[in-house]
């Protein structure tokens, strides 16, 4: 899909979820990624893949309010690292969703971008940041059952995992 004001691209990739080299004949869960550019106009896009595969899980309409909140939270997040470590606009948000039985995964990655040189992390920056992370952390553990937050020192990337469960 290309949007006509933008050169970015948003790629997306649905399959069966494998163990090892071999798929199963019906796979209990499917891994779906989607490739943002890391612009806060592309959340949107993050939502409704996220909304999509809540209702194939059978999520709720409530279940998924919360799943949107979380994943704008975490989208934003990766924005604001990847913004500052690479500059507006130039790097990526990958996220990769594995829908399986009663719940749904979520991580959310920034990628750095290739073309930009890798910069050195500036410690007293980032250290001045780490308050609207809390608040954003916090917020997103609001609304999912799981959550797991590491960010790479030497590149700066940052990683999110969410999981969701359907309650029944």
């Amino acid at each position: 899909m290309r949007l006509a004001d933008s050169a970015a691209v948003v790629r997306l990739r649905h399959q069966p979820a494998t163990t090892g080299h071999e798929a199963t004949a019906t796979p209990s869960a499917y891994v779906t990624e989607v490739k943002l550019p890391a612009v806060g106009d592309y959340i949107v896009v993050a939502k409704r893949a996220a909304a999509s595969l809540g209702l194939v899980v059978g999520f709720s309409v409530e279940e998924i309010d919360d799943l949107n909140i979380a994943i704008t939270q975490a989208c934003e997040s990766a924005i604001a690292a990847a913004t500052q470590q690479w500059g507006s606009g130039n790097a990526q948000l990958k996220l990769v969703f594995k829908s399986r039985p009663r719940r749904l995964e979520v991580e959310v990655r920034s990628v750095p971008p290739r073309a930009v040189e890798q910069q050195t992390h500036r410690r007293a920056q980032r250290e001045a940041e780490l308050d609207y992370e809390t608040i954003g952390l916090n917020m997103i553990r609001l609304f999912v059952d799981e959550l797991r937050y590491q960010v790479d020192n030497q590149t700066g990337s940052m990683r999110m995992r969410m999981v969701k469960y359907l309650i029944e």
